[in-house]
């Protein structure tokens, strides 16, 4: 779902089909060539990496909470617990609590009206004590904090995930892989990560003066949440509006504060609009659609849902 450039798709399709018109069909593409390849199509994805980890970090902060003392079904399933130990240290200490009372309210009138059978009723009533769901809170806590671990450096392994896995590269140490131009080893070096390191990609022609500005904006939409995270894990009262409040959802950034988005965004030089094309699919299987799949989001805002419920018994 990312919009290709043109140079990105020749780089792709170079990768993928070349070899069938060479007669190779059979051999797969060199796992560095691949790198090299998806790295610089998604150099810009990369560049999310410092603020997602960081985001990732405040998640699992929030988790660590929410699984310790101020547990939510801790905390409200043991009111009546609380309650009936306040009524039992009450009635052990009668007499100077009810000395300290009169002293400070005066003597109260008593009052002639006898209570009802109900009232009494309900003052006798035992509160039963609801089937705990601490365990299942517990399991869905732990089972969040392992996937933020697994995602943490979602950004700068989904290269090698998309070669593994849907472009079936070669192993590392093949020789007789699809290198571009015949079947052996691959001898350019890999490139690093995001888009400064593309500068000299021997695969995809990369402009690294163009950042792509949506990814820019996303940076910073990163930045306020984890902010927002920071804030309200410290005690601090958070709005948690939606983010396109924040940010106008389509990108424009519209609503972004002058003297934030101003400064930054003027030093940035204007980009064009990158071509967007189908990627190739091989096998039934294409790099198209990997990311949208992968991206995890559900288990992120049940998360920071629970944390909201739980900000409030915290203060």
């Amino acid at each position: 779902q990312v919009s290709l450039s043109h140079e990105c798709t020749r780089a792709i399709m170079k990768l993928m089909y070349c070899p069938h018109c060479r007669g190779m069909s059979s051999v797969k593409p060199c796992n560095n060539y691949c790198l090299n390849v998806v790295k610089g199509c998604l150099a810009n994805q990369a560049d999310l990496n410092t603020e997602w980890k960081y985001l990732m970090d405040s998640l699992a902060v929030v988790a660590d909470r929410i699984d310790g003392p101020y547990n939510v079904d801790t905390v409200i399933g043991t009111i009546h617990m609380r309650i009936a130990e306040a009524i039992s240290n009450l009635q052990e200490n009668k007499d100077s609590i009810t000395a300290k009372v009169f002293q400070g309210c005066g003597n109260p009138k008593i009052s002639t009206k006898g209570s009802s059978s109900e009232d009494k009723r309900r003052r006798g009533k035992v509160p039963l004590e609801a089937k705990s769901s601490a365990q299942a809170l517990e399991m869905l806590v732990l089972d969040a904090k392992g996937n933020l671990t697994a995602l943490k450096t979602y950004w700068v392994t989904l290269p090698g995930n998309l070669c593994s896995k849907k472009v079936m590269a070669s192993s590392a140490a093949d020789d007789k892989c699809w290198n571009g131009m015949t079947k052996g080893s691959y001898l350019p070096e890999v490139m690093g990560d995001g888009l400064a390191n593309q500068i000299n990609n021997p695969e995809v022609e990369v402009d690294i003066t163009k950042p792509d500005m949506t990814i820019r904006q996303q940076i910073m939409q990163l930045k306020i949440m984890t902010n927002r995270l920071g804030n309200a894990n410290i005690g601090n009262d958070v709005d948690f509006q939606d983010a396109s409040d924040d940010m106008s959802g389509s990108g424009s950034g519209d609503s972004c504060p002058d003297d934030v988005c101003g400064k930054r965004l003027s030093k940035s030089p204007s980009t064009r609009q990158p071509e967007t094309h189908a990627i190739p699919k091989q096998s039934g299987h294409g790099i198209s659609g990997a990311s949208s799949r992968s991206l995890p989001s559900a288990f992120l805002l049940l998360l920071s849902v629970a944390f909201i419920a739980a900000q409030h018994l915290w203060r």
